[in-house]
């Protein structure tokens, strides 16, 4: 009769000494940095997207020199199959419907850089898309080696959003939108004569119309009519006069929505003397 008693003793002790190896070896070997973890989403984001069925949201916050360039708004460029674009955008002068060919390489662990050349004679450029997170980040468009230049912060969506996917809605008449104030830039002003901080509360009617009621030090009640265009499944400019006892002035606002009734904006107003931005939430009048 064998004795079964003695080799599995051996086993388990074969079974306690690996085990202490790994604890051993896991108390010395350094631990993985904090970020490694979204660094590497932002790798796989990278090395599988190719762009293809993706609409790129670019926010405009910079251009120089401004005479020559879309200098606010958004544009949208779809990457379609064979190395081909299209783009679309809105909010100011300039914009316009193009289309091109591009090739794209990696410039780094989180960078995507793009050539373009423009079916409609404006030449090539170059874009740098750099991911913050997989889904979005800031992007620097050159053109003429350099001369001319684009940029912002950029986020993507799906070309052909499912319902679930489509969180801009295709119009913003009958609702509140609650803008609250994150930052405020105005170099050209002193402090203290605009808002910096607080809430704006925008009101927006069927027939072109809003209102406003700001809470907060610098804010104040007003009026305007406005014109909104969706431009993605996440993307949406509006572009407003807004008039009160003491201007009339223009502002283009960009939203970006995060979820189906909230995001974040961004706010070129009276053509760059102050930069707003924040975050946003809307519900029915």
């Amino acid at each position: 009769m064998h004795n079964t008693t003695q080799p599995t003793r051996q086993r388990r002790r074969a079974l306690g000494t690996v085990l202490s190896l790994h604890l051993l070896l896991g108390s010395l070997l350094p631990a993985a940095p904090a970020h490694a973890e979204p660094e590497r989403h932002a790798q796989e984001n990278l090395a599988a997207s190719q762009l293809i069925g993706l609409d790129v949201n670019l926010q405009i916050e910079k251009a120089t020199p401004a005479a020559s360039l879309p200098n606010q708004g958004a544009i949208v460029k779809r990457y379609l199959t064979f190395g081909r674009w299209t783009s679309q955008g809105a909010g100011g002068t300039g914009h316009r419907l193009a289309s091109g060919s591009y090739q794209l390489r990696h410039a780094g662990p989180n960078t995507l850089e793009e050539r373009t050349v423009d079916d409609s004679g404006y030449g090539q450029s170059t874009t740098r898309y750099s991911f913050e997170h997989p889904r979005g980040g800031t992007w620097v468009q050159s053109f003429n080696n350099g001369q001319q230049q684009l940029s912002g912060h950029f986020s993507t969506a799906p070309s052909q959003p499912s319902p679930a996917q489509q969180l801009a809605p295709a119009s913003n008449a009958g609702l509140h939108v609650a803008l609250i104030i994150k930052s405020a830039v105005a170099p050209m002003l002193p402090p203290g004569v605009y808002p910096s901080a607080g809430l704006v509360l925008q009101s927006y009617a069927s027939d072109g119309t809003l209102s406003f009621q700001g809470f907060g030090p610098g804010t104040l009640n007003s009026k305007g009519t406005y014109v909104y265009k969706r431009l993605s499944a996440n993307t949406a400019v509006e572009e407003t006069i807004q008039t009160s006892d003491f201007f009339k002035e223009p502002y283009t606002m960009v939203y970006t929505f995060k979820t189906p009734n909230s995001g974040t904006w961004y706010q070129n107003f009276s053509n760059g003397l102050i930069r707003f931005s924040g975050t946003f939430d809307t519900f029915p009048r």
